[in-house]
């Protein structure tokens, strides 16, 4: 057992000079003082609960469909940058990579390993609209059918998280119904649904809408589309990418104005570019001009991001008018709700899990804690002992 002191954010409040307890991977305690004799490690940052990014395809050069190896890579690498859990998110591709993808999450879950914590996967596409097809191979994109379902999703269902697809693109819409009554959550993403064609979706199972603004029908005062409808339907939860390319700042603030710190959810849409210096790169079949934090097709079309979460944690809290202490919530509570696993996770709390991040007070990540394993080099962690 040991303890960590200092300034915390949890379910969305700031609490001054506080003591965490962990044991055995798990929050024990949360409190003023921690008992005599005990190790307490003094930190000068603010402890948040880990993040959690639930749309992220890769990291640093790896890509989740490149292969098994790549799960481990992107695992390791993501706690320097405050993530403890994350859906690992697919691509448009042909059925038999789409299923090796999934064969390789499945293995992968069961592994012991270390770094963040894969919850399971994110499938985007091919069940999407050619109409906002985004940086997504066309011609591999199709309708959902019952096949798909009995061929794709049913082998492995039980590694299947979250699928982006659009409404108006199903063969039989009844097959939403289908997969949300398994426990998968579905999001409306890449799609021209009309506001209508949402809402009735949502009595199909739709919860989300996939990096909201981006790759949709557009907000229209006499034809409003799935933008329009993430903002009307209390009960979407909306993705949201922020790194000042994909949404202006005004329009991610308007977001949260509406939908609040509950139903809103900052995720990377990290590509794996993030590392690359500026400049034209060919990967994976595309060609791909890199600019800072942007990333686009020749034709200037915007594929992935390449900012990490806590890079889109900053950015809003700086340039959005977003709290911090709701801006960690929207990386960390709010997506374990959307995909149902916030039942251990996420707050700093007794009997959470002990996932947590130390921010500096520029908002960068001094320390990582993945279920009570420091992450790296912590210096702090061995600087002042049994020291109340």
């Amino acid at each position: 057992m040991y303890f960590i002191r200092g300034d915390m954010i949890t379910g969305g409040k700031r609490y001054r000079d506080k003591v965490i307890g962990i044991s055995n991977g798990m929050i024990t305690s949360v409190g003023d003082e921690a008992p005599i004799g005990g190790d307490v490690y003094h930190t000068n940052g603010i402890i948040c609960p880990g993040f959690v990014d639930i749309h992220i395809h890769g990291l640093s050069g790896h890509d989740f469909m490149d292969g098994s190896g790549a799960f481990g890579e992107i695992a390791d690498r993501l706690p320097d940058l405050g993530v403890t859990s994350f859906l690992a998110t697919s691509r448009t591709c042909e059925t038999h990579d789409l299923r090796a993808f999934l064969q390789h999450a499945h293995d992968f879950r069961k592994k012991t390993s270390t770094g963040a914590r894969l919850f399971g996967v994110h499938i985007e596409g091919p069940w999407i609209s050619p109409a906002y097809p985004g940086a997504q191979n066309k011609d591999l994109i199709r309708k959902l059918s019952s096949k798909d379902i009995s061929d794709v999703i049913s082998p492995f269902s039980d590694i299947i998280s979250k699928i982006t697809l659009a409404p108006e693109e199903i063969e039989d819409r009844s097959l939403m119904k289908d997969l949300s009554e398994t426990g998968i959550h579905l999001s409306a993403g890449h799609t021209q649904a009309s506001i209508e064609e949402i809402g009735l979706a949502i009595k199909q199972g739709l919860s989300q809408v996939t990096h909201t603004f981006n790759a949709m029908s557009p907000v229209h005062h006499r034809t409003p589309g799935t933008s329009a409808a993430a903002l009307l339907y209390e009960e979407l939860a909306c993705e949201i990418i922020t790194d000042g390319h994909h949404v202006h700042p005004g329009m991610i603030e308007l977001l949260y104005k509406v939908k609040g710190k509950e139903k809103m959810l900052l995720v990377s849409d990290c590509t794996g570019y993030n590392n690359l210096k500026d400049g034209e790169y060919s990967f994976r079949g595309k060609e791909l001009v890199k600019s800072g934090d942007k990333v686009t097709l020749k034709n200037g079309a915007l594929a992935g991001s390449a900012i990490t979460l806590d890079k889109g944690i900053k950015y809003v809290v700086e340039n959005c008018g977003i709290p911090l202490e709701d801006a960690v919530y929207m990386a960390s509570e709010a997506p374990l709700h959307a995909i149902g696993k916030g039942r251990r996770k996420g707050r700093i709390e007794v009997g959470y899990d002990a996932d947590l991040v130390v921010l500096e007070n520029d908002l960068s990540v001094a320390a990582t804690i993945v279920m009570g394993e420091p992450w790296g080099q912590v210096p702090w962690l061995h600087a002042r002992r049994n020291d109340h």
